[in-house]
């Protein structure tokens, strides 16, 4: 049996992403941020009562926290697999994305998060937060913002805040960039 090397895939490495499918999922994922207060306000029942159970539009809103940590990781991943395969450039390229704590116990002691770390928290979160407001009808709908809580190794917690619009716009100018697509 010999190897069959596909002209179209010479000098692809392995695990680069197709970047239009990338540009997808973060269309997505701020889709949902960003449509969750109009969402919101469609919604006429009041919230926590048993009638909103029937809104087909509440039934949607629904299934944001499941998508968002479907794209979110798939995301991650893919940017942790272009960062390899690019010699960790993202130290280079890209800008931060929120802010990290590495240590719960000092919630004062913050630097940036940039992107590659943002990745890595993402990967290795134990569970995260959104951050919620309400509309003038008191109805909660997500803001872009999100409260990310894992440990390290050694047992110590950690807590990011990442910046969604701001992560996806550096993984679209570091990561498309690094695919020699940057627009």
């Amino acid at each position: 049996m010999a190897e069959y090397i596909p002209p179209q895939g010479v000098g692809r490495g392995a695990h680069l992403p197709n970047i239009q499918a990338t540009y997808i999922d973060l269309h997505r994922l701020l889709a949902i941020f960003l449509a969750s207060k109009e969402f919101a306000d469609r919604i006429e029942e009041a919230q926590g009562h048993a009638a909103e159970l029937g809104n087909p539009l509440f039934r949607l809103q629904e299934c944001e926290a499941d998508e968002i940590s479907r794209i979110l990781l798939s995301l991650a991943v893919t940017a942790r697999a272009v960062d390899d395969a690019h010699d960790r450039i993202f130290e280079l390229a890209a800008g931060p994305c929120g802010t990290l704590c590495r240590n719960v116990e000092r919630p004062d002691d913050t630097t940036d998060l940039e992107l590659r770390e943002a990745c890595n928290k993402i990967i290795h979160a134990n569970h995260w937060h959104f951050d919620m407001e309400e509309n003038a009808s008191g109805r909660s709908y997500l803001t872009p913002t999100m409260y990310i809580y894992g440990s390290s190794q050694g047992g110590r917690g950690w807590k990011a805040i990442l910046d969604v619009v701001e992560f996806a716009k550096q993984y679209v100018n570091t990561v498309a960039a690094m695919r020699g697509v940057a627009r």
